[in-house]
């Protein structure tokens, strides 16, 4: 079952087009910074590193990454149960499979997936920029002061800043993983899968209008895992409702659909 699901994840092309994509939006910021192609007017960030270059500390096409965060975590494999079930394959597997197998490996391939390929421009934008600039330490010093005293873990991108990058990564990695199970959940009673993959953006964005239309702007979803906030409840909160609740609305939803 794992096997099969790995096989139709890699057969599907709108993964490379999310990867080219993807590999596209972590490129061009480092030909822009590129050591011998930037001018004077970077030498506030001297001496600069891999970890003030990164991408998430607003390069130029880091808009557009956050914009489409959702659509790289949904795109690759939420709609994969609509399609089974739309298309009379799941009466197939479930003739040599286990219902509950079923559902649990497609979540956890999904998660999987959806992370991985949400995680997909930052980490290789951070792999590029290690190529052009040196892994000096860095310093509140000499331009290094992305990272404020109000910022996300100060202390650990000044003191530990491979962790620091490590940190960040897994929460966007846990974060694609949510939005996808979110489209991967609602699949169980919507079977329209251009509705299914939406639906994490509109949930992105709405919890993003929400939270900055009240105030309480340090609790919108992009803010918190996308640019630089302090630290809260609403980060480990968000991951764990969206996750767990996600798991068992999918769960109780598909052991309940007749399929046979």
């Amino acid at each position: 079952m794992l096997g099969m699901e790995l096989k139709r994840v890699i057969s599907r092309p709108v993964l490379y087009v999310l990867l080219f994509t993807g590999f596209v939006l972590a490129l061009l910021p480092v030909i822009a910074t590129w050591p011998g192609n930037v001018t004077s007017d970077y030498y506030v960030f001297y001496p600069r590193n891999p970890f003030v270059s990164w991408m998430f500390f607003g390069a130029a096409t880091y808009n557009i990454y956050v914009l489409i965060f959702p659509l790289l975590a949904a795109l690759p494999y939420a709609d994969a149960y609509a399609q089974d079930y739309n298309s009379g394959l799941i009466k197939a597997i479930l003739t040599k499979v286990k219902k509950r197998r079923y559902l649990n490996i497609r979540f956890m391939v999904n998660f999987i997936v959806g992370g991985a390929i949400a995680i997909f421009p930052p980490v290789v934008n951070f792999l590029l920029e290690m190529m052009a600039f040196p892994l000096i330490e860095n310093s509140m010093y000499y331009g290094m002061n992305l990272v404020g005293v109000d910022s996300f873990t100060p202390g650990l991108f000044y003191n530990y800043p491979f962790i620091y990058i490590l940190v960040r990564v897994s929460m966007l990695f846990l974060l694609g993983g949510m939005l996808a199970s979110l489209g991967l959940a609602l699949s169980t009673a919507v079977k329209n899968r251009y509705v299914i993959l939406v639906f994490p953006f509109l949930v992105f964005m709405g919890l993003d209008v929400l939270f900055v239309s009240t105030g309480y702007v340090n609790y919108s979803i992009s803010m918190m895992y996308l640019f630089d906030v302090p630290f809260h409840w609403g980060f480990p909160l968000y991951l764990l409702i969206g996750t767990i609740g996600s798991y068992v609305w999918y769960k109780i939803a598909g052991e309940k659909n007749e399929t046979i």
